[in-house]
């Protein structure tokens, strides 16, 4: 169960991102059920549904979402050199 406050991650454009869950509208709204702070932005807040997000509860879990980001830069970075 996802709550105001947790942290989740999600995937968009091939990019993977982290955010904090700052509202939860109910289960009427089946896109954009959650409000979510996105992290390493200005504060900007964005729209998330179920299907879309993970839920980190531990630390090891935003650890390892992490090294996702920075894997895929790297893939990215050599798909754009070669």
């Amino acid at each position: 169960m996802i709550k105001k406050g947790d942290m989740v991650g999600f995937k968009f454009r091939g990019d993977y991102h982290l955010a904090i869950i700052m509202e939860d509208l109910g289960r009427d709204y089946p896109y954009g059920r959650y409000t979510g702070l996105l992290i390493g932005s200005d504060g900007d807040y964005i729209p998330l549904s179920d299907d879309e997000i993970t839920l980190l509860s531990t630390k090891s879990q935003v650890d390892q979402w992490e090294k996702q980001k920075k894997i895929q830069k790297i893939l990215d970075k050599i798909k754009r050199t070669s």
